[in-house]
């Protein structure tokens, strides 16, 4: 298979295999062992094929990257899409939301800058997302450029991250014209950065060359030696995030065929190279393997039987990690709870440990938000959507409780962040960010306070005649004792659930546009929930049917969104300069889906803003770049296109003062960069709670 995609591509022979192809006998000298124990596995590995970002063309090399991983392709159209109609062009980088599950979501481009008319080839990333190191063909001003043969050679380049997108690229000091260097790896201290080269030297076509990095310049390489090289190719290594396991393709080794994956301890490379072997390898070629911070998931690319493509990008699932691949190094971390007040230690706190992503938001197959879509000062047809994060006790079950001493333990891995959560009756939760560093450790407190009095008040407010939730009902709350007002909404479900300061009774007002306002006497009772079922009558309802029609139109008065209002999305938080969907953007989404699938003929503009930072022009790309890639999100989810309309409008409709030349917080400039969803048309609900 492989011999004949070189023949379709024959660009590909750097990015695969090198001069010696795959056809030569295999080593004799190898040090693997037999085979991958899956009897030491309590769960054998469950492979997926990547479908989503998958084409007609070639898929390969992903790499882990923020929330999400960046690949390769070269298909005109990226992912499924591609499968229809496969147009070659150059290898270019894609990049993928990872979801809960860290199954990727549908691809986007992921560099202007660094995506060009040559062929651009496996990336590796510092810990800090600020440095790029990536494989492109060899070129002088963005022309290739051969050796004295004629051959065009692959070299490493290194990119900073600037305003808009990767910028200051240059190439390693190690690169030569006469021969290739590629596919880097770069360790997580950022010391290290194992790559592949076929430079004199070495024991077989393309070998395996570590360079460090000593804060100012990179080391003349050093070949691994024989024990992991042999006389056919080593390809696309992979360090693990311990730094000790480093991950490769190979031909030799006795090779299951053409490409098997391979692991060797960095620390032991006596004791031999590792075949991964089935399911892993296969007969076709494997090639590519990363696995997560944890070991427990990762992708390979392979052009084995049964892909959509010539080579297919795959993920798995080691729920025990692979056997004899190092854990992540762990830091124990004691975890003490305390009472606020008086400094004495609580026993039984629960402690809920999470993690967050770079944006702030919790990322799981769990379902950690509620969706609040309230009515803004502003407008009374524009609508506020926000995410609402779940109290504690509705996060899963507890990680694990203080002891007697108030003391709980925790290994972390390294380099990471954690979210904390300590909790206990009566008391406010406590929650502390915790970022694992080697020079840290020892003892975090977490103190908890008392819950402010809290008279709960529950409740439905629904249509007096057919039952009808209504949605964003205002609910006016007055203490009759101190004349204190507080004002409440119900949620998309018609639902309210709050805590009344003041015990007595009050008064409470409930009214919606469309219905005539209600009232009635409430008594907030201390520690004691009081839940109230609330009717309201529509004013006129245009209908002269009774029956089907009247209820109808009823709920449609009921419903939270009516033709020509607009919701805001202004808590998202895209990267700066860049259109990929982060796990904000995501989350915001998922909640317009559910509207979508709620009312089934709902039509939408999707109008993605930006603040005025930068150059107009750039920023209006940018928001059409955002736009399309918030629809192509939609539309995975099951949403037809023809019901979205999305497009960009850059810094023109800017919310406050914030425009060209005016000094602004970021907090301000933020204002201004959102998603605003218009809706063209409702419809009839399919769904009611």
């Amino acid at each position: 298979m492989i011999k004949k995609l070189l023949i379709l591509l024959p660009s590909l022979l750097m990015f695969l295999l090198g001069p010696a192809g795959l056809s030569a006998q295999q080593s004799s000298k190898s040090k693997s062992k037999d085979r991958y124990r899956e009897k030491d596995i309590i769960q054998p590995p469950l492979i997926r094929n990547a479908a989503a970002i998958n084409g007609a063309g070639m898929d390969f090399s992903p790499i882990y990257y923020g929330e999400g991983i960046v690949y390769l392709s070269n298909s005109s159209t990226p992912g499924p899409a591609a499968k229809k109609h496969f147009e070659r062009k150059s290898f270019d980088m894609f990049f993928a939301l990872l979801d809960g599950n860290e199954e990727p979501l549908p691809p986007s481009e992921f560099s202007a800058e660094l995506n060009s008319n040559l062929n651009e080839g496996q990336a590796t990333f510092s810990r800090d997302k600020k440095y790029i190191f990536f494989t492109r063909n060899n070129s002088y001003k963005g022309v290739q450029k051969a050796d004295a043969s004629g051959k065009v050679n692959m070299k490493i380049y290194q990119a900073r991250y600037g305003r808009y997108d990767w910028d200051d690229i240059k190439e390693l000091p190690f690169n030569e014209d006469s021969y290739s260097c590629m596919h880097p790896s770069l360790s997580v201290d950022g010391t290290k950065l194992y790559f592949t080269s076929d430079m004199p030297g070495g024991y077989g076509g393309f070998d395996l060359y570590v360079s460090e990095y000593d804060g100012a310049n990179w080391s003349a390489p050093v070949n691994l030696g024989p024990e992991i090289n042999t006389d056919k190719n080593e390809l696309f290594p992979f360090i693990t995030f311990g730094g000790k396991t480093l991950l490769f393709s190979s031909s030799g080794h006795h090779s299951l065929g053409g490409l098997d994956m391979f692991y060797v301890n960095l620390d032991n490379i006596g004791e031999g190279v590792v075949n991964l072997n089935e399911p892993f390898n296969s007969p076709s070629d494997d090639l590519s393997m990363i696995l997560n911070k944890d070991g427990t998931k990762g992708f390979f690319t392979s052009n084995r039987e049964g892909g959509h493509g010539l080579t297919d990008i795959y993920s798995f699932t080691v729920p025990n990690g692979i056997q004899g691949v190092e854990k992540a190094p762990t830091q124990r971390v004691e975890i003490v709870v305390t009472d606020g007040r008086s400094g004495q230690p609580i026993p039984g706190a629960a402690i809920r440990i999470l993690e967050p992503t770079d944006d702030g938001f919790l990322s799981s197959k769990n379902d950690f938000y509620e969706v609040d879509m309230a009515p803004t000062p502003e407008s009374p047809n524009s609508l506020s959507l926000r995410l609402i994060r779940k109290n504690a006790d509705e996060l899963g079950n507890p990680d694990d409780y203080t002891n007697q001493s108030g003391v709980s333990y925790g290994n972390f891995s390294m380099f990471r962040s954690y979210l904390i959560l300590a909790s206990y009756d009566g008391y406010q939760t406590a929650e502390r960010l915790y970022s694992v560093q080697p020079d840290k450790g020892g003892a975090i407190t977490l103190a908890l306070f008392e819950e402010a009095i809290c008279h709960r008040m529950t409740g439905i407010v629904s249509t007096d005649k057919f039952n009808t939730r209504i949605a964003n009902a205002t609910l006016v709350f007055t203490h009759l004792e101190s004349n204190q007002q507080l004002t409440y909404h119900t949620d998309i479900n018609g639902e309210y659930n709050l805590c009344l300061p003041l015990e007595g009774e009050y008064l409470l007002q409930v009214k919606r546009e469309g219905f005539r306002s209600n009232s009635m006497k409430v008594e907030a009772k201390r520690s004691k929930s009081v839940s109230n079922s609330i009717r309201l009558e529509p004013v006129e309802l245009k209908s002269s049917v009774v029956g089907t029609d009247e209820q109808k139109e009823e709920a449609m008065l009921a419903r939270p969104l009516q033709d020509g209002y607009i919701i805001t999305m202004d808590k998202i938080r895209f990267e700066s300069g860049k259109a990929t969907l982060n796990q904000s953007a995501v989350r915001h989404l998922d909640a317009i889906v559910e509207l979508m699938q709620r009312y089934p003929e709902m039509e939408i503009d999707l109008v993605v803003h930006t603040d005025s930072r930068g150059d107009d022009k750039a920023n209006q790309t940018l928001s059409d770049e955002r736009a399309k890639n918030a629809k192509t999100y939609l539309t995975y989810k099951g949403i037809e296109g023809k019901r979205i309309n999305a497009f960009g409008k850059g810094e023109k409709e800017l919310r406050n003062r914030c425009a060209d030349g005016v000094q602004c917080s970021d907090a301000e400039h933020d204002l201004n960069n959102r998603i605003e969803v218009k809706v063209r048309k409702v419809g009839s609900a399919v769904r009611t709670p």
